[in-house]
């Protein structure tokens, strides 16, 4: 294959750029765009680097300096802007989370960052980062270092020991184990792999592979031309349907790797092509621009501004601002820099350059941080203060409490302290509270929406005397087994098979759990939860079981909405989640004792998510605050009988 200008490639750039906007915009879903980038950037390291017969480390030097003038001038531009965007505009409930984003992105780990939030099930229902869209450039900066020096010592390889096609055959099994690798893992911890450096390596392989053995493939005209305007189609679709329901980057993304290997491959042979088209091919330059400037204007827009305008014209906004920023910042920041002479003659001037343009940067991170510490010190103290007190009439005039700083550290202890059993895992975690010493013992088991309880049900053990072993699973109920609207994962399930012998062997007096949780149409009973109360009154007839009705689940996150939109805009309807006539006779059959808030979390038959002192109820989307679980202490306590 001909390795001269492909206008298909700039055309593919634009496309994908375009359609990861487009996605993120209107359909809340993954478009393969950034799997195509991955493909395309490849293809081009390795026209890079086959340039050369052999390869030395000046000369990878030389790649890594190019690669800087490339990347590194827009990418600090955007870094930049949006720290200030930060600092100018965003509540303080992010601050924390973005602080973190930042300097992950500053040292090109934000892949990594994200992976760990992702599996973590806390972190899942916090608001983005208006740093996310970083994640991707994180994995190429990542690859762009590792793929030159896999290079360099297969060519090596090739010449001491005279073999052929070693830099070929290395590819194919680093493609193969990382394939493998995302093949297997995508369906058990797909939070974590989606951002796997090691899961994404077969894509940036593909390219590579792509540009060794694509030569040997031929096409007729016509079958090239039919090809390529299916894997466009392909391309175009993929979101559609692929990319709302399957996790990445395992076996579905090959439609939009292969898509654009075929795309490439057949651009030699083409009658016409679409992606010819000169809109598009014009654009390619500025594609990487686009991508990176979309996202924070795209949240600032959608996430943290109050905007009564229509959606449509928000998300047209986006794209047009986003083609402003792009063309500006690639014309006037990265083609001069990129192209210029000294830099070009002289590695050392562009890592000096380079290194120092690091500094701005940083100094942001650090007044980001200084302002987020300077809020949040006092507001701990507060919080600390409250949790001793409860007095809500301390609470200043038109204040929201907790203060932003802090709304996500507000809440139990078991979290902090190693109590609680992760998402992965499933063996049973388990932790004592209470009187330690007593006979009566209560098991609080479930997921996180039970151990939500645990502060008050602490202090009510505390007084009463008795005994709590706290056993909780994140992202985890107390479950039999799946069906059609709530399927637990494998871990999960088996984390209940370990929970059911642990009730056995502990015979408490009184197990405690969430006994309905959030559906497609609101509030449910799974049959799963039916079957573990059933087994539990099987092998524990002596047992009582106090269920506690799940709280509401909201589509926003309240402490966010609270700090953009006011109280009025932060609440749902009460029959959005609760459904009296389904649970309610189905609970009184199989629950000995029903701890019923919903009165308290939808007074007037509104969910509301803040009390009208501004103490805060939620933390995010579906878990209470500590603060207000402790003010329920008095009614909890009333519906134990304790």
């Amino acid at each position: 294959m001909s390795k001269n200008y492909i206008p298909e490639i700039q055309g593919l750039r634009t496309l994908a750029a375009l359609l990861v906007a487009v996605y993120h915009i209107w359909f809340n879903s993954v478009s393969g765009g950034v799997d195509i980038f991955f493909v395309v950037s490849a293809y081009f390291i390795a026209h890079t680097l086959n340039k050369y017969e052999t390869l030395s480390w000046k000369q990878i030097s030389s790649y890594y300096s190019k690669t800087l003038r490339r990347l590194l001038p827009t990418a600090l531009t955007v870094f930049c802007f949006t720290c200030i965007i930060i600092l100018i505009a965003t509540p303080f409930v992010s601050y924390k989370m973005e602080i973190k984003n930042a300097f992950s992105t500053f040292f090109f780990i934000e892949n990594w960052y994200l992976a760990s939030s992702g599996s973590n099930y806390l972190r899942q229902s916090e608001s983005k980062s208006l740093f996310q869209q970083f994640w991707s450039l994180s994995v190429q900066v990542q690859l762009y270092i590792c793929i030159p020096i896999l290079y360099l010592f297969a060519k090596k390889l090739e010449i001491t020991f005279n073999l052929k096609n070693v830099v070929t055959t290395v590819l194919i099994a680093v493609f193969t184990c990382s394939f493998t690798y995302s093949f297997y893992f995508t369906s058990l911890f797909p939070e974590w792999v989606y951002f796997d450096t090691f899961a994404r390596t077969w894509e940036f392989t593909a390219g590579l592979l792509l540009y060794h053995l694509g030569e040997k493939l031929r096409l007729s005209r016509r079958s090239a031309t039919l090809l390529n305007l299916l894997a466009v189609v392909a391309i175009i679709s993929f979101g559609l349907y692929w990319g709302q329901n399957y996790a990445l980057p395992g076996l579905v993304a090959l439609i939009p790797v292969l898509s654009a290997c075929v795309i490439i491959i057949t651009s030699k042979s083409l009658y016409f092509s679409i992606l010819k088209w000169r809109g598009l091919t014009s654009l390619g330059d500025y594609s990487f621009a686009f991508y990176l400037w979309h996202w924070p204007i795209y949240l600032l827009l959608f996430q943290y501004t109050d905007m009564n305008v229509n959606s449509h014209l928000l998300g047209l906004s986006v794209i047009l601002s986003s083609a402003i920023l792009a063309y500006v910042s690639t014309k006037y920041i990265e083609a001069p820099l990129r192209r210029n002479s000294a830099f070009i003659n002289s590695d050392k001037k562009t890592y000096g350059f380079s290194a120092g343009s690091m500094i701005a940067p940083g100094l942001l991170i650090v007044c980001i941080f200084s302002v987020f510490s300077f809020y949040e010190k006092p507001s701990l103290k507060a919080l600390s203060s409250f949790y001793k007190n409860r007095d809500i009439s301390l609470i200043p005039n038109n204040a929201l409490f907790p203060h932003g700083t802090v709304i996500k550290q507000d809440m139990r202890e078991s979290y902090f302290n190693n109590c609680e059993q992760n998402m992965q895992n499933n063996s049973v975690v388990e932790c004592e509270y209470g009187n330690k010493e007593s006979d009566i013992t209560i098991a609080l088991v479930g997921g996180s929406h039970a151990a939500q309880w645990l502060s008050p049900l602490k202090e009510i053990a505390l007084e009463q005397g008795f005994k709590i072993h706290l056993m909780i699973k994140s992202a985890c109920s107390l479950v039999s087994s799946t069906d059609r609207d709530y399927k637990p994962t494998q871990s999960c399930l088996i984390w209940n098979k370990n929970l059911q012998k642990r009730l056995i062997e502990l015979n408490p007096n009184i197990v405690i759990t969430t006994v309905t949780r959030n559906g497609p149409k609101g509030e449910r009973i799974p049959d799963g939860y039916l079957e573990s109360w059933q087994h539990i009154k099987d092998n524990l007839p002596n047992t009582n079981i106090v269920g506690i009705r799940d709280n509401p689940w909201f589509k926003f996150d309240p402490p966010l909405c609270l700090e953009v939109n006011g109280p009025k805009e932060c609440s749902i309807s009460r029959t959005t989640f609760y459904n009296d006539e389904k649970v309610m006779p189905i609970l009184g059959k199989h629950i000995n004792v029903l701890l019923d808030f919903s009165k308290q979390f939808c007074p007037d038959d509104r969910c509301s998510t803040v009390l009208e002192n501004g103490l805060i109820k939620f933390k995010d989307k579906h878990h209470l605050t500590k603060s207000y679980a402790l003010l329920l202490k008095p009614i909890l306590k009333e519906g134990m009988q304790m």
